[in-house]
């Protein structure tokens, strides 16, 4: 009673483990920010949102690297921006992340800090993590802008 197998995979049960699961793989596709081949999408972004709130540049271009973009970081071409660039080398129509910008906040747009996720196909993604109202903007955002959920 209260006992476990030694295995943890319930041997000799219905609930037996036959085969080792691929725990990254698993992680990947649970969270849903990734297709299968490493595709982002607007629905994807909005969905998984959450993921980029208090990344780093060095977590975010880790992640990208285990869907098999090749990333370089890089600091912001902005002189007094303390933004990192992440560079991708690899782009195609599976992968479509061309760069991704990690952003502590400034004080042009009200030091939130932010994500913005650009693909070859269009797409430009910003990821707040703040309030609509606490985000300044000048109103020529060329991004799709996604806010803190309440």
């Amino acid at each position: 009673m209260g006992m476990k197998a030694s295995s943890g995979f319930f041997q000799g049960t219905n609930g037996d483990l036959r085969f080792k699961l691929d725990n990254q793989l698993f992680a990947s596709s649970k969270n849903g920010l990734f297709s299968s081949t490493g595709h982002v999408s607007e629905r994807s972004i909005s969905k998984n949102r959450e993921y980029f709130y208090g990344k780093s540049a060095s977590e975010i271009a880790g992640a990208l690297n285990e869907q098999g973009y090749e990333t370089t970081i890089r600091p912001s071409k902005h002189a007094t921006s303390k933004a990192k660039a992440i560079v991708v080398g690899n782009s195609d129509k599976h992968r479509n992340i061309t760069q991704i910008l990690v952003s502590p906040g400034t004080s042009r747009h009200g030091n939130v800090p932010y994500v913005k996720i650009s693909t070859n196909n269009g797409g430009r993604f910003k990821v707040i993590n703040g309030t609509k109202s606490e985000y300044k903007t000048d109103g020529n955002e060329n991004a799709k802008l996604f806010f803190r959920r309440k």
